[in-house]
């Protein structure tokens, strides 16, 4: 079973054992594959329009939430938690409430990359690769820039996640897992979601 993930910066292709990054242009070569995806992605819209084995699995997702516009991966994610906090450090660090089978909310944090692009923009003596800090104050400006990006996403994940489980996913999910040692770490929980859909649904 082929399963893509398609994002706003590149698409993941997972088999069931290999995971493989692609760029919009390399989707060309799986066209005639039958591949069940999801996609938050407008120019990838365009092009999976021609892609006739690909099935969509968005609209078989169930999920109680008020939320407009909730992204078909943050649903597909939050359809199968029960109770928690779902944390995805992508290009953006999404973070979702869930009570009860319930969606409650969530907000969108800048990604990493977006917030190192955002330090050099201010002046090129903060255009420096960040430094995760393992002190409580930093000492140097590379270690300053990383307090700056981690602290506050860290706070407010902690201040929802009380009494909570985290899952914690996403390209950057590891940068995170150090200062979130509670939190369960699943690298491959887009793709559990989307087999359960298929298997829940009967896709085929």
């Amino acid at each position: 079973m082929l399963l893509c993930d398609i994002g706003n910066s590149c698409a993941k292709l997972f088999d069931g054992q290999t995971l493989r990054r692609l760029s919009l242009e390399e989707l060309e070569a799986w066209k005639e594959n039958r591949v069940y995806y999801l996609n938050v992605n407008k120019k990838a819209a365009q092009i999976l329009q021609n892609f006739d084995s690909w099935i969509d699995l968005e609209p078989f997702i169930e999920l109680d939430s008020a939320y407009e516009g909730l992204g078909a991966d943050r649903k597909a994610l939050c359809s199968f938690i029960e109770d928690g906090v779902i944390i995805d450090a992508g290009s953006a660090v999404t973070i979702d409430v869930m009570e009860k089978k319930r969606h409650k909310g969530g907000f969108i944090y800048p990604g990493f990359e977006a917030l190192k692009k955002a330090y050099a923009s201010i002046s090129p003596t903060l255009d420096k690769e960040p430094v995760w800090p393992k002190e409580s104050l930093p000492l140097s400006t590379k270690e300053a820039i990383g307090y700056g990006m981690l602290s506050p996403l860290v706070c407010a994940i902690n201040k929802l996640g009380e009494k909570k489980d985290l899952f914690l996913t996403g390209g950057d999910a590891q940068v995170l897992a150090s200062y979130l040692p509670q939190a369960l770490y699943k690298p491959l929980l887009i793709f559990e979601a989307m087999e359960k859909i298929i298997r829940r649904k009967n896709v085929c």
